[in-house]
Protein backbone atom coordinates (compact mmCIF):
# COMPACT_ATOMS: atom_id res chain seq x y z
CA UNK A 1 0.00 0.00 0.00
CA UNK A 2 1.34 3.78 -1.27
CA UNK A 3 1.53 6.17 1.89
CA UNK A 4 -1.22 8.51 -0.26
CA UNK A 5 -3.80 5.52 0.40
CA UNK A 6 -3.07 4.91 3.53
CA UNK A 7 -3.61 8.57 4.35
CA UNK A 8 -6.88 8.54 2.21
CA UNK A 9 -8.12 5.47 4.52
CA UNK A 10 -7.25 7.70 7.62
CA UNK A 11 -9.28 10.18 6.13
CA UNK A 12 -12.05 8.29 5.59
CA UNK A 13 -12.09 6.38 9.05
CA UNK A 14 -11.58 10.16 10.63
CA UNK A 15 -14.75 11.08 9.25
CA UNK A 16 -15.99 7.52 10.26
CA UNK A 17 -14.87 8.54 14.01
CA UNK A 18 -16.37 12.15 14.06
CA UNK A 19 -19.84 10.63 12.78
CA UNK A 20 -19.39 8.08 16.01
CA UNK A 21 -19.27 10.71 18.48
CA UNK A 22 -22.17 12.16 16.99
CA UNK A 23 -24.18 8.94 17.31
CA UNK A 24 -22.65 8.15 20.95
CA UNK A 25 -23.85 11.94 21.69
CA UNK A 26 -27.15 11.85 20.45
CA UNK A 27 -27.96 8.37 22.16
CA UNK A 28 -27.05 10.32 25.60
CA UNK A 29 -28.92 13.02 25.35
CA UNK A 30 -31.57 10.75 24.36
CA UNK A 31 -34.44 11.16 27.66
CA UNK A 32 -37.10 8.86 28.56
CA UNK A 33 -40.15 10.84 28.16
CA UNK A 34 -39.42 12.52 24.34
CA UNK A 35 -38.67 8.51 23.21
CA UNK A 36 -42.07 6.86 24.79
CA UNK A 37 -45.12 6.88 24.07
CA UNK A 38 -47.17 6.25 27.39
CA UNK A 39 -51.52 5.71 27.96
CA UNK A 40 -53.31 6.85 30.72
CA UNK A 41 -53.88 3.46 31.90
CA UNK A 42 -50.05 2.24 32.36
CA UNK A 43 -49.10 2.46 36.41
CA UNK A 44 -46.42 3.57 37.83
CA UNK A 45 -44.51 0.29 38.18
CA UNK A 46 -45.20 -0.44 34.23
CA UNK A 47 -44.01 3.62 33.55
CA UNK A 48 -40.76 2.70 35.67
CA UNK A 49 -40.06 -0.91 33.93
CA UNK A 50 -39.92 0.88 30.71
CA UNK A 51 -37.71 3.58 31.85
CA UNK A 52 -35.44 0.90 33.22
CA UNK A 53 -35.51 -1.26 29.73
CA UNK A 54 -34.75 2.52 28.11
CA UNK A 55 -32.09 3.11 30.14
CA UNK A 56 -31.00 -0.17 30.16
CA UNK A 57 -31.12 -0.18 26.27
CA UNK A 58 -29.24 3.45 25.93
CA UNK A 59 -26.58 1.94 28.13
CA UNK A 60 -25.83 -0.67 25.85
CA UNK A 61 -25.71 1.51 22.53
CA UNK A 62 -23.38 4.08 24.53
CA UNK A 63 -21.24 0.74 25.58
CA UNK A 64 -21.50 -0.73 21.82
CA UNK A 65 -20.52 3.26 20.62
CA UNK A 66 -17.76 3.48 22.76
CA UNK A 67 -16.27 0.33 21.83
CA UNK A 68 -16.17 1.01 18.04
CA UNK A 69 -14.55 4.23 19.60
CA UNK A 70 -11.75 2.93 21.22
CA UNK A 71 -11.03 0.55 17.68
CA UNK A 72 -11.30 2.84 15.36
CA UNK A 73 -9.14 5.34 17.51
CA UNK A 74 -6.47 2.63 17.70
CA UNK A 75 -6.62 1.67 13.98
CA UNK A 76 -6.55 5.81 13.47
CA UNK A 77 -3.32 5.77 16.02
CA UNK A 78 -1.37 2.88 14.48
CA UNK A 79 -2.07 4.30 11.16
CA UNK A 80 -0.52 7.76 11.75
CA UNK A 81 2.82 6.37 13.42
CA UNK A 82 3.34 3.77 10.39
CA UNK A 83 3.05 6.52 8.44
CA UNK A 84 5.11 8.61 10.34
CA UNK A 85 7.98 5.81 10.85
CA UNK A 86 8.00 6.19 7.15
CA UNK A 87 7.60 9.70 6.56
CA UNK A 88 11.05 9.80 9.29
CA UNK A 89 12.58 6.42 7.19
CA UNK A 90 12.52 8.11 3.40
CA UNK A 91 13.28 11.73 4.97
CA UNK A 92 9.87 14.02 4.31
CA UNK A 93 9.41 14.68 7.58
CA UNK A 94 11.10 17.64 7.26
CA UNK A 95 9.51 18.86 4.23
CA UNK A 96 6.25 18.01 5.92
CA UNK A 97 7.16 20.60 8.68
CA UNK A 98 8.68 23.20 5.85
CA UNK A 99 5.22 23.15 4.29
CA UNK A 100 3.15 23.36 7.72
CA UNK A 101 5.09 26.88 8.50
CA UNK A 102 4.77 27.75 4.98
CA UNK A 103 0.89 27.99 5.44
CA UNK A 104 0.95 29.36 9.07
CA UNK A 105 2.77 32.02 7.23
CA UNK A 106 0.80 32.47 4.50
CA UNK A 107 -2.57 32.02 6.30
CA UNK A 108 -1.44 34.89 8.70
CA UNK A 109 -0.94 37.07 5.54
CA UNK A 110 -4.14 36.44 4.01
CA UNK A 111 -5.84 37.38 7.84
CA UNK A 112 -4.24 40.44 7.60
CA UNK A 113 -5.40 41.19 4.46
CA UNK A 114 -8.86 40.52 5.43
CA UNK A 115 -8.26 42.40 8.58
CA UNK A 116 -7.63 45.48 6.81
CA UNK A 117 -10.61 45.31 4.51
CA UNK A 118 -13.12 44.59 7.51
CA UNK A 119 -11.83 48.03 9.13
CA UNK A 120 -11.67 49.53 6.08
CA UNK A 121 -7.86 50.36 7.20
CA UNK A 122 -6.49 48.53 4.25
CA UNK A 123 -3.93 50.37 2.04
CA UNK A 124 -2.63 49.08 -1.04
CA UNK A 125 0.18 50.87 -1.82
CA UNK A 126 1.38 50.04 1.79
CA UNK A 127 1.04 46.68 1.41
CA UNK A 128 3.03 46.56 -1.69
CA UNK A 129 5.67 48.87 -0.56
CA UNK A 130 6.13 46.49 2.49
CA UNK A 131 6.37 43.66 -0.18
CA UNK A 132 3.52 41.55 0.71
CA UNK A 133 2.04 41.25 -2.36
CA UNK A 134 5.42 39.55 -3.53
CA UNK A 135 6.07 37.65 -0.32
CA UNK A 136 2.68 35.67 -0.51
CA UNK A 137 3.39 35.21 -4.31
CA UNK A 138 6.67 33.85 -3.20
CA UNK A 139 5.58 31.53 -0.29
CA UNK A 140 2.37 30.06 -2.49
CA UNK A 141 5.06 29.07 -5.34
CA UNK A 142 7.76 27.53 -2.46
CA UNK A 143 4.48 25.82 -0.96
CA UNK A 144 3.06 24.50 -4.54
CA UNK A 145 6.77 23.25 -4.78
CA UNK A 146 7.01 21.31 -1.56
CA UNK A 147 3.46 19.82 -2.14
CA UNK A 148 3.81 18.45 -5.57
CA UNK A 149 7.43 17.02 -4.08
CA UNK A 150 5.17 15.54 -1.08
CA UNK A 151 2.53 13.88 -2.80
CA UNK A 152 5.34 12.38 -5.81
CA UNK A 153 6.67 10.65 -3.02
CA UNK A 154 3.70 9.17 -1.33
CA UNK A 155 1.60 7.91 -4.03
CA UNK A 156 5.08 6.50 -5.24
CA UNK A 157 6.59 5.02 -1.80
CA UNK A 158 5.25 1.76 -0.22
CA UNK A 159 4.21 1.96 3.56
Amino acid sequence: MKISEKLAITRRQEGELMRLYDLRDSIAKQNFKESTIRTEKETSKEIEKKQKEFMDNKKAKVIECDKKIMQLTKEIVDGKNQVNRKNVEIGIDKKLAEIKYLRIDLSKLMNLIERGRIFDSFDADVFEELGLDSKIKELEEQKQKLDNEIQKINWSTEL
